[in-house]
């Protein structure tokens, strides 16, 4: 079994850290509005994985954040105060959303599904180790963690300084804060400002008043709940950098252990006329929106037909090709649900050798179209590593 791997830039055997025990970490929502193709793209990738894994033979624990405070979520304030609600009220609102919405594509919920804003104790102690082993400093409230000792930092995106500042520069604020020893130093905890509002989220900690940096709750939650050192640490790939790269600094500065994970996977962008589909833009398809024309099984089948960590382009006709797919295959299986019910080995091994190569998900649901002869257990044992229902 192979995956590509950013941190190595190369397919790689996936060997686990201890034997048939397996460790994922998958960055989760910001939960500020819907769920839109793009989420449901990452999400069902890393269920599909789950699902594998598990088929073959692995225990699987699974963590996935929601990233319902940090010290950038302005997007869920300005929603919050627009609405006239709370950030708490907000973020619980759209969480639900988003896993009615998975669950009806058949989505396993992640084994921790954990709210940062519930884990700041957590993050804390990680601050402190990094403090304590010399590579994080505190000013003015604030605690930075200092890249210029890192000798490796830009290991996962091998990118230079100036192309770091350039992508930082979404960050402005965080770029420009002169509290900083060095521009691109990461943002542990940022100290609550003077007569704060009641309405932005601010918590104790041993340096004062205020909220954790936005990569701290991943690298906190992972190591927390999964271990100093993890198998598979996964999510879009626009969070490489600085999400991610930030996270296997803290993680590895704080615990000396090396590598933070094992192998990174990042999916690919869904394009939307012509551009990334995204919020922002405004050019989102809705997961619920297509839930009221289209079976769960016909997304997921659009979903799976896509390379996972390739980009590509939404047309609505996919949809529709998928759904008369769905129906062949019920079809196929219901002439052989009078077969015998063991499962023919050579067919099961030959569509997990697809998913071996990299879970190349697009070849498996080819040859489940042009595969004839199967039992019904082979399409019970097949679907279900699919998701579909």
């Amino acid at each position: 079994m192979q995956f590509y791997n950013t941190l190595t830039g190369q397919n790689q055997e996936f060997k686990p850290l201890n034997n048939k025990r397996v460790t994922l970490y998958v960055c989760g929502i910001t939960p500020y509005d819907t769920t839109h193709l793009g989420h449901a793209f990452t999400y069902i990738f890393f269920d599909t994985l789950l699902r594998y894994l598990k088929f073959k033979g692995y225990k699987v624990t699974y963590t996935q954040n929601v990233t319902d405070i940090n010290d950038r979520d302005n997007d869920i304030l300005k929603r919050a105060a627009e609405e006239k609600t709370t950030w708490s009220e907000l973020s619980n609102f759209w969480t639900k959303k988003f896993l009615k919405d998975m669950e009806k594509l058949n989505w396993i919920k992640p084994t921790n599904y954990l709210f940062a804003s519930k884990e700041i104790p957590s993050m804390i102690d990680l601050i402190k180790k990094i403090i304590s082993n010399g590579l994080g400093y505190e000013k003015n409230g604030g605690v930075y963690l200092d890249v210029a000792k890192i000798s490796d930092f830009g290991k996962l995106s091998k990118l230079k300084y100036d192309e770091m500042i350039e992508k930082a520069k979404d960050f402005e604020e965080d770029l420009n804060n002169r509290d900083k020893l060095y521009p691109l130093d990461i943002t542990l905890w940022r100290g609550a400002k003077p007569n704060q509002t009641k309405n932005i989220p601010s918590f104790d900690s041993p340096w004062g008043p205020g909220r954790p940096g936005w990569h701290i709750e991943c690298s906190a939650m992972s190591i927390s709940t999964l271990g100093q050192q993890i198998d598979i640490h996964g999510g879009g790939r626009d969070l490489i950098f600085p999400h991610h790269e930030s996270e296997i600094v803290e993680s590895e500065s704080a615990t000396g252990k090396i590598p933070f994970a094992k192998y990174w996977l990042h999916t690919g962008t869904v394009m939307y006329e012509g551009q990334k589909m995204s919020k922002s833009k405004g050019n989102l398809v809705l997961v619920s929106d297509l839930l009221k024309k289209y079976s769960a099984n016909a997304i997921r089948w659009v979903l799976l037909s896509h390379r996972w960590n390739e980009d590509w382009e939404f047309h609505e006709t996919e949809l529709e090709r998928a759904e008369e797919k769905i129906e062949k295959i019920k079809r196929i299986s219901t002439i052989h649900s009078t077969s015998v019910a063991q499962s023919s080995n050579e067919v099961v091994n030959q569509f997990s050798s697809f998913l071996d190569e990299n879970m190349n998900t697009p070849s498996a649901l080819n040859y489940i179209l042009k595969t004839s002869g199967k039992t019904q257990k082979d399409y019970k044992i097949i679907l279900s590593i699919l998701g579909f229902y």
